[in-house]
């Protein structure tokens, strides 16, 4: 198939029957396609817009600049532009015309019921606040809105990626972890066919699961990296640096204090639980790049030959759009790439494998992307913790595109 050429003649209903077709028929090659990259990247972008502009206050959101722009006043005050090229201007990194003008096939009204979302969080989850839970109000406005499903899987927020394999295993084999809204769940079953997420270090957790669990792969239709650290952070090289020589029990002693100096005044200790399997030495040492490079170097043959297609998401901002005691480390990390999302560079949150492809850059720092605006004191010590990133329409227009291509039901 030649979808390259489909989409110089912008023959786009042809280009969803054949990529929906060769995936069907022969996914490995279909998503290891250069055409068929392309219009994954563009078609996820414009069902992303689609969404995004269903919500005024997403659109008025972005009428107002990211970083200290939003402080001016009216600075777009005879803005002439559409609604689309709005929210992505504001929203999206590394964009062209194409990617808000193109005249997309209007996407069919998927009835998804057969699938369940599995989404697997990141380091410190619950314990910035206890509302800092990735998509804590999407997703049960998804699920109410269009009966799709959630899944939280109880990832430890702070242990090795190994240890985290039984928490995923848990929730596919058991249905156990939580509801959407993050209340226990009261019958627990477990789901038939998934889609995962893994925001932050639950990317390289899913990676883990899969080398070890390669069973499991039948039931995945796929894998969304939302900010993952796929290949490690040079914010986890220098923090386990520092701790490597401690006593561990010290550690499990002062494990309070510990978290408060990670990010001093923002970490919870209401959100403590399942203390007893705390291992910061451990989930640190897994976060360094020199070990996600190792690991994503000996297993990428095997992860393509499972047939389970991955898609990154990546974000990406400045420092004077990043909360105050991130500015250095943004800063830091733009000596690496500009593009960095605060805690992670374009490439580490990238998985460089045929299977895998990269949809879009998203304007928002590494929180914004996934979590819901931080509370009212939290916002009063430190700006950009009101988290403007459309994360409803992300994550509605990932469920669509995973049915267009004919992956979930």
């Amino acid at each position: 198939m030649n979808i390259d050429a489909d989409l110089e003649n912008q023959n786009y209903d042809e280009v969803i029957t054949s990529v929906r077709q060769w995936i069907a028929e022969d996914p490995s090659e279909a998503f290891a396609d250069h055409g068929t990259k392309r219009w994954l990247a563009l078609r996820w972008k414009d069902l992303f817009l689609r969404e995004a502009v269903k919500d005024p206050e997403v659109v008025k959101r972005a009428e107002t600049a990211g970083g200290l722009g939003k402080y001016l006043k009216n600075p777009l005050a005879s803005d002439k532009r559409s609604d689309r090229q709005k929210v992505a201007d504001r929203f999206l990194k590394g964009i062209a015309a194409p990617d808000w003008d193109n005249e997309l096939p209007e996407p069919e009204d998927f009835d998804i019921s057969e699938t369940t979302l599995v989404l697997c969080p990141g380091l410190l989850t619950g314990l910035l606040h206890p509302g800092a839970h990735a998509f804590v109000d999407e997703t049960p406005a998804i699920q109410e809105e269009r009966g799709w499903r959630t899944l939280r899987a109880d990832l430890h927020p702070f242990r090795g990626c190994e240890a985290n394999e039984a928490d995923i295993i848990a929730a596919l084999d058991r249905g156990e972890g939580f509801e959407a809204d993050l209340s226990p769940i009261d019958d627990p079953a477990p789901p038939d066919k998934v889609f995962l997420i893994g925001y932050s270090k639950g990317g390289p957790d899913i990676l883990s699961f899969l080398v070890h669990h390669p069973e499991y792969a039948d039931r995945i239709a796929a894998v969304f990296t939302w900010a993952g650290a796929m290949s490690g952070s040079y914010s986890a090289d220098t923090i386990y640096e520092q701790i490597k020589d401690l006593d561990t029990q010290q550690i499990s002693d002062n494990l309070d204090s510990f978290l408060k100096m990670l990010n001093p005044g923002f970490v919870e200790s209401t959100g403590l639980r399942r203390v007893d399997e705390y291992d910061i030495k451990g989930a640190f040492y897994d976060l360094q790049t020199s070990v996600r490079e190792e690991f994503a170097s000996q297993n990428a043959e095997m992860l393509n030959d499972l047939g389970v297609p991955f898609f990154n998401l990546t974000g990406s901002t400045t420092p004077l759009e990043a909360p105050s005691f991130q500015f250095a480390d943004t800063v830091r990390m733009s000596e690496f790439d500009a593009n960095n999302d605060m805690q992670l560079t374009q490439a580490q949150a990238k998985l460089d494998i045929p299977i895998s492809t990269h949809l879009a850059m998203l304007h928002g720092h590494h929180w914004d992307i996934a979590y819901s605006p931080f509370p009212a004191r939290m916002r009063a010590l430190s700006p950009n913790l009101d988290h403007p990133f459309p994360r409803k329409a992300a994550l509605e227009a990932s469920w669509i595109f995973l049915a267009e291509l004919g992956l979930i039901d």
